[in-house]
């Protein structure tokens, strides 16, 4: 399972990709890798604080 913090950083980068793109399909494409990245964070995070 990817850890949470990793999927946060993930994100992160995405973000940056998305502020740094010249064009609005890649800054639109960038922003929902970053919202995919931070949901899978979340999910993570709650799946391993139920295990633990």
């Amino acid at each position: 399972m990817a850890n949470p913090v990793d999927l946060r950083d993930r994100a992160a980068m995405f973000e940056k990709r998305a502020d740094e793109a010249k064009d609005a399909i890649s800054r639109a494409h960038y922003r929902e890798m970053a919202a995919h990245y931070r949901a899978l964070a979340v999910e993570h995070s709650e799946i391993m604080r139920a295990d633990a």
